[in-house]
């Protein structure tokens, strides 16, 4: 059949291959399937299913895809100092708040008592982690709202962090399961502390920056946007900077205190509109308390005289006690807990992840995206400061 009377036959509604014909449409809804993908600057490697009627979402259907990972599964079939790497990478934007609860799940499993500097030390780097994690988030929000300049200001400040962790753990974006069993890998080298400190005189002259020129523009795409009520936020399962910019006033770290956070003097931001700005507002008081916590504890960590060792060491082969725990942290996502049970191998018998953010991918940002516009998807999915590895484990 000649390209002419293909032409000819579509046009008349006649099916060129066949006799049939082809009903034309008559259908005059505006709606329409939208889907919001890994393409998109704003979706962080993630799809969304959106139903549409015009620019207005009808209806989200999350899609988180596959990073094929099988965290939980490796984990089964190696001793806990190879599984500190492992934990790494349950979410490589912050993975020493990872690596310590991974190894307080150990310790609390093998009766190890971790001594007094080790503890202090973990409590540095894990905040020095929620620091660095709030800056990537703010760079991604910026561009998910197609702010060039902000992303570039935070990864640009961000790496001064990153140089922290490399003289402290030898590694940048991955530590090598720094936070360990027993204690940290190794002790903290010589002039750490005027390095850090000067660190955060830069960050916090980038959180002044970010507040002074780009306030309006963040308010004008934020304020009133994904609205999440408290009684919401309660009912689908969200912790965290989500939950507490709803107004509860809840973290783990003053409710349940793990390590040294009992003794240290912070807050606990949180916000009431429960909107996308309000969200962002508590990540950026959250930064100024780590900054907080971070300089009492550089004044207060044992040294000198009273210096202590930064880890008791076990046989890599050594068999874990039976029994089973559940342990529970605040990293900067929200509530990361983790249970593990041991039958008295060298391997755990069992371990389940549970992080913050498949609840807030599923359905806090389905509930957030139904009646929104178009143009404020990337905004709302970015407010939750969601992770790709803790979601597929």
């Amino acid at each position: 059949m000649s390209g002419r009377n293909i032409m000819t036959d579509q046009m008349s509604g006649k099916n060129p291959t066949g006799n049939e014909q082809i009903e034309p449409a008559t259908d005059d809804s505006t709606e329409y399937d939208f889907y919001f993908g890994p393409a998109h600057s704003g979706s962080g490697n993630f799809g969304v299913k959106l139903k549409l009627d015009g620019e207005r979402v009808i209806s989200a259907r999350a899609d988180p895809g596959y990073l094929h990972r099988g965290f939980e599964k490796l984990m089964e079939y190696r001793t806990p100092i190879q599984n500190a790497v492992i934990s790494d990478r349950l979410c490589v934007l912050e993975p020493l708040n990872w690596n310590l609860v991974h190894a307080e799940a150990v310790d609390e499993l093998t009766g190890i008592e971790v001594p007094e500097r080790a503890r202090y030390i973990r409590v540095l780097m894990a905040e020095l982690s929620r620091l660095q994690s709030h800056i990537i988030w703010y760079g991604v929000m910026s561009l998910g709202l197609g702010f060039d300049t902000g992303f570039r200001l935070a990864f640009g400040y961000r790496d001064y962090i990153l140089d922290i962790f490399e003289l402290i753990t030898g590694g940048r974006c991955y530590p090598a399961g720094y936070i360990c069993d027993g204690g940290v890998r190794r002790d903290l080298p010589e002039g750490y502390a005027e390095r850090i400190k000067n660190v955060l005189d830069k960050i916090k002259g980038f959180m002044e920056n970010i507040k002074s020129f780009d306030n309006l523009f963040f308010a004008n795409r934020t304020k009133g946007i994904g609205v999440l009520k408290l009684e919401d936020a309660i009912r689908l399962g969200a912790t965290g900077p989500v939950l507490r910019a709803s107004g509860m006033k809840t973290d783990v770290r003053k409710d349940d205190p793990y390590e040294i956070y009992s003794e240290l003097d912070f807050d606990v931001p949180t916000e009431k509109q429960g909107d996308a700005n309000a969200r962002c507002t508590v990540r950026d008081r959250e930064m100024e308390e780590s900054i907080k916590i971070i300089k009492q504890v550089l004044d207060r960590i044992p040294e000198g005289k009273t210096r202590k060792p930064s880890r008791i060491k076990r046989p890599s082969r050594t068999k874990i006690p039976e029994g089973e725990v559940y342990v529970r942290n605040e990293i900067a996502r929200g509530e990361a807990c983790i249970y593990m049970r041991s039958v008295g191998e060298s391997a755990p018998y069992r371990v389940k992840v549970r992080g913050p953010d498949f609840l807030h991918m599923i359905p806090v940002l389905e509930h957030l995206l139904k009646g929104c516009e178009l143009a404020d998807v990337p905004a709302i999915y970015w407010s939750l400061n969601i992770c790709p590895a803790d979601m597929d484990r």
